[in-house]
C-alpha cells in the first residue's frame, strides 16, 4: 500500500510539473472605430460646382474579432487563430502556425483556411434555386491552401512555396485620409514601390552583418495573372488547354532585394523581371508571352523627433506576339514625406504622385498623372486612439480626352479608435 502510495504521488508530481509545458495562453481581441468623414469630388473639368459631389457623415466599424493561442515548449512554437472579419462580405479564418528548432535550423509553416462565408446564402441546400438571383457565395474556400515553408539559421534563410519572397519597400505613412491610393488605383496591384507580392517560388536570404540582408528569389509556377505576384497576362494567353485541362504559360521570373542601415538612413531596394512561356508545344499559343519588370526603393532617416521617408517604384509589361507586340503598360510613382513626434503625438505630411500608361495595339497612350496629399495628426486621449486625416488627390489625362480629365477630391476624416 505504501508503495502504491509512492507510485501515485509520483505520477501526480510529474503530471503537475509537465502541466506548464503543455500549456496554451489564450486570448480574445478585437477594435472598435467610429468616424466623421466629408468628401467632395469633381468629377472631370467639365463639372461645375453644382455637379460635384460632397458627403459627410459619421460611421462606424468594428475589425477582425480574433480568437488566439499560443504555445511554447522549448525552443518550439505553435499558435492557432481564429478570425470573423468583413471585406464585402463576412469570412471566417481558421489559421495555425508553428516552428520547430533542431540544432541551429528553424522550421516554420503555416496555413489556413476559410471553410464558408457566413455573409451570403445559396438556398436551403447550398444550391441556386430559379427564383433566386444568387450566384456562388464569394470568399469561400476553393482548394487546398497554398503556403511555403521557411528555414532559417539566423544567418541564412530558404523559403519555398507561395510567399512574399521579396519587399515591395514601400515605407511611406499614411493617415485616416483617402489622398494616397497607391499604384494599384493606376492599374498595378501593388503600393508605391516594387509591384512584387506573393508568388510560388524560391528564395535564399542572407544576412552581411547586422545591419545588412540580400535575398535572391525565383519563381516558377502555372499562375495566371501572377507574374511577380502582380502582374497580369497581356498577350490573350489562353490559361486553359482545349485539350488536356492545363495551363499553357508558365511564368518563371528573378529578382533580388537589399535592406541595409546606413547611420541613420535605412535603405532597401528591390528589382524583379518574370515573363511567360508556352507550355504545351502548341504552335500558336508558342507565340503569345508577357514580360514584366519592377523596380523599388525605399528610404527613412531616423533624425529623433524627426523622421523622412521616401517610396518610389516603377513597373513595365509588354506582350511579345506579332498581333499584340504594341501593347504595354507602365506604372510609377513617388511618395516623399517625414512623421514628426510631438511627444507622444506624431504629425504625418506626406505628398507624392502616380502615373499610368497603357499602349494598346493600334494606339500609344499619353500616360495620366494623379498628384496626391495628406497630412494628419495623431494622438491618445486616454485608452482611445484620435486621429485626423486630410488628403488630397488630382488626376490629369495627357491626351487630354481621357475619363476623369480634370478629376479633383478632397477628405477630411477624424477617426476614434480602441483595441481590445
Amino acid at each position: 500500500m505504501k508503495q502504491l502510495s509512492k507510485i501515485m504521488l509520483a505520477a501526480v508530481a510529474s503530471v503537475a510539473l509537465a502541466a506548464p509545458s503543455f500549456a496554451w495562453d489564450f486570448s480574445a481581441s478585437g477594435s472598435a472605430t467610429a468616424s466623421f468623414n466629408q468628401t467632395s469630388v469633381k468629377a472631370d473639368s467639365d463639372a461645375d460646382t453644382k455637379e460635384s459631389t460632397i458627403g459627410s457623415g459619421v460611421s462606424s466599424a468594428g475589425s477582425s474579432l480574433t480568437l488566439a493561442s499560443s504555445h511554447t515548449d522549448g525552443a518550439n512554437t505553435a499558435s492557432f487563430s481564429y478570425v470573423l472579419d468583413w471585406d464585402g462580405n463576412l469570412d471566417e479564418t481558421f489559421t495555425v502556425s508553428g516552428s520547430k528548432k533542431v540544432g541551429e535550423w528553424t522550421a516554420s509553416g503555416a496555413v489556413a483556411y476559410t471553410p464558408r462565408n457566413l455573409g451570403c446564402s445559396q438556398g436551403d441546400n447550398g444550391t441556386v434555386e430559379a427564383s433566386e438571383a444568387v450566384a456562388a457565395c464569394a470568399g469561400t474556400q476553393t482548394g487546398e491552401d497554398s503556403t511555403s515553408v521557411t528555414l532559417t539559421n539566423g544567418t541564412m534563410t530558404i523559403v519555398l512555396g507561395d510567399a512574399s519572397h521579396l519587399s515591395g519597400q514601400n515605407v511611406s505613412a499614411g493617415t485616416p485620409a483617402a489622398g494616397l491610393d497607391g499604384m494599384d488605383s493606376a492599374g498595378a496591384d501593388c503600393s508605391v514601390g516594387a509591384c512584387v507580392d506573393s508568388f510560388h517560388g524560391v528564395s535564399l536570404g542572407y544576412a552581411i552583418s547586422d545591419t545588412m540582408s540580400v535575398t535572391v528569389a525565383y519563381q516558377n509556377s502555372s499562375d495566371v495573372s501572377d507574374l511577380m505576384g502582380t502582374g497580369e497576362f497581356l498577350d490573350a494567353e489562353t490559361t486553359v488547354a482545349p485539350t488536356g485541362g492545363t495551363l499553357t504559360h508558365t511564368t518563371s521570373g528573378v529578382g533580388v532585394g537589399f535592406s541595409g542601415t546606413f547611420g541613420p538612413a535605412t535603405v532597401g531596394f528591390t528589382q524583379m523581371s518574370a515573363s511567360t512561356a508556352d507550355a504545351t508545344g502548341s504552335t500558336d499559343e508558342g507565340k503569345k508571352s508577357t514580360s514584366w519588370s519592377t523596380m523599388g526603393l525605399g528610404v527613412k532617416i531616423d533624425l529623433g523627433d524627426i523622421d523622412p521617408f521616401l517610396s518610389y517604384g516603377t513597373a513595365e509589361g509588354t506582350a511579345g506576339s506579332a498581333d499584340r507586340n504594341k501593347v504595354k503598360h507602365v506604372h510609377s510613382g513617388s511618395e516623399i514625406g517625414l512623421t514628426y513626434a510631438l511627444g507622444s503625438d506624431t504629425v504625418t505630411v506626406v505628398m507624392g504622385s502616380l502615373s499610368d500608361q497603357q499602349d494598346t495595339q493600334t494606339a500609344v497612350d499619353k500616360p495620366t498623372e494623379w498628384s496626391i496629399m495628406e497630412v494628419g495628426y495623431a494622438t491618445a486621449i486616454g485608452p482611445a486612439s484620435l486621429s485626423i486625416g486630410y488628403g488630397t488627390t488630382s488626376k490629369a489625362d495627357g491626351d487630354g480626352t481621357g475619363d476623369g480629365e480634370g478629376y479633383s477630391r478632397t477628405d477630411l476624416d477624424v477617426e476614434l479608435s480602441i483595441s481590445f
